[in-house]
């Protein structure tokens, strides 16, 4: 008797070849699919941390640069002088939001600018001698972070 040569797959094969597919598929999509959102999670961690270094900056080159700090509002608003420009410089937290403000009082008028928008969750100031502590809390979504410095006014009561 001959036998006839098979050609082609059978129904089964099929059936777990496309079971097997769809496995390689699906685990891939997931792989990309948690990368991805773990990329985006990390990259927003990142942009919080950034703003909180930036405004950190921000405050603290006036203080070095200041020949006298005062605290108002229970040490969540910073006044610092400085002779050489003869001008205050206020930073602060505007109240009903949450941005913190960089408010430079000259003679003769006043500028305002924002430094962060929106993600000031705290600031506090302490002023000892020639030394302001800064406590700095960021918040946006879920992710929070938190930044503390001491800064020294170099031309502190000159």
């Amino acid at each position: 008797m001959k036998r006839k040569v098979q050609k082609g797959f059978t129904l089964i094969e099929l059936t777990i070849a496309m079971f097997t597919g769809t496995i390689v598929i699906v685990a891939a999509g997931m792989i990309l699919f948690f990368g991805q959102k773990s990329w985006n999670s990390t990259w927003d961690r990142a942009n919080l941390q950034r703003d909180a270094s930036y405004a950190m900056q921000r405050i603290s080159r006036p203080i070095k640069a200041g020949t006298l700090a005062q605290i108002e509002s229970n040490g969540e608003d910073l006044r610092i002088y400085n002779d050489n420009e003869g001008s205050w410089k206020r930073f602060f937290v505007v109240p009903g939001a949450s941005k913190l403000t960089l408010k430079s009082e000259i003679v003769g008028g006043n500028i305002s600018e924002t430094i962060v928008d929106d993600k000031v969750e705290a600031l506090r100031f302490n002023v000892t001698g020639n030394t302001v502590s800064i406590e700095l809390k960021l918040r946006e979504n879920n992710l929070q972070t938190h930044f503390a410095s001491t800064v020294m006014m170099r031309n502190y009561g000159q």
